[in-house]
């Protein structure tokens, strides 16, 4: 079933959490995304949003250690991990209905998804369901079963699913920078910025985006990968989630903080 008009948001863990300092929240700047996201359901009720949210400080150290120590996911990194993230969806989800008035509920990915031979399946039932409701769906980077033990599905390869399979109209990546460079601003200050592109265009000079170790991938790999998948027909924003507004100006326009990104 296809849910239209449907808009994805995946906020990066970077944008919410500080990935240095373990179990930290931003919580000026989660309040203030969730908050731009209420306002435009509030004025905007006929369309319909997936939000999801990255791991963050609370999910890529764990894992990043764990693998370190033992080379995979073992069943005690599972628990902890999966426990960490349902801390930090909980934190979002609590947010949203008590701040910003969204009808949100949680739906945890190890419940819906696994991954064989490298490739997530998703019963995406669930998804439906609360959009048919009116409710915001959030869902986020976790751990999950898969036919070698467990692996990380990550927030950006559900956002491409879930946009793919339910035939969305837009992913709007909320990330730690104002859009998408040829280079890392961050090692590189004189970095020119892509306001809009094809997807081809992008791939052949994007450098990978984070100058910190990111377990899931940097900008790069989520623009590789929507291709990968077969996405086509979607609009990709690329949202500098530092700005207030921004959020909700790339939601309600083009005229935003940013890059697009056409699929």
């Amino acid at each position: 079933m296809k849910i239209r008009p449907l808009k994805i948001i995946k906020l990066g863990g970077s944008v919410i959490t500080v990935k240095e300092i373990r179990w930290s929240i931003r919580r000026e700047v989660l309040l203030r995304l969730l908050r731009e996201l209420g306002t435009y359901r509030e004025e905007f009720p006929e369309n319909q949003v997936v939000l999801i949210h990255g791991g963050g400080s609370f999910g890529h150290p764990l894992v990043k250690d764990c693998v370190s120590r033992y080379g995979k996911i073992t069943e005690s990194c599972y628990i902890s991990t999966a426990d960490s993230m349902d801390t930090l969806n909980a934190i979002v989800r609590k947010y949203s209905i008590n701040v910003a008035r969204i009808p949100a509920i949680s739906i945890p990915p190890r419940t819906i998804c696994s991954i064989s031979s490298g490739s997530p399946r998703c019963r995406l039932d669930p998804v439906v369901a609360a959009l048919e409701r009116g409710f915001t769906p959030i869902l986020y980077g976790d751990v999950v079963t898969s036919d070698r033990g467990f692996e990380v599905l990550s927030g950006d390869t559900l956002a491409w699913y879930i946009a793919r399979d339910l035939g969305a109209l837009e992913i709007l990546f909320v990330t730690d920078v104002d859009g998408l460079y040829e280079r890392d601003p961050k090692l590189d200050p004189n970095a020119q910025k892509i306001t809009e592109a094809l997807v081809d265009e992008v791939i052949n000079y994007v450098a990978a985006s984070s100058s910190t170790v990111d377990v899931t991938g940097g900008m790069m790999k989520k623009l590789i990968e929507g291709k990968l998948l077969g996405v086509r027909g979607i609009k990709v924003k690329i949202v500098g989630g530092f700005i207030e507004g921004n959020l909700y100006s790339a939601l309600k326009s083009d005229n935003f903080v940013g890059s697009i990104v056409w699929y």
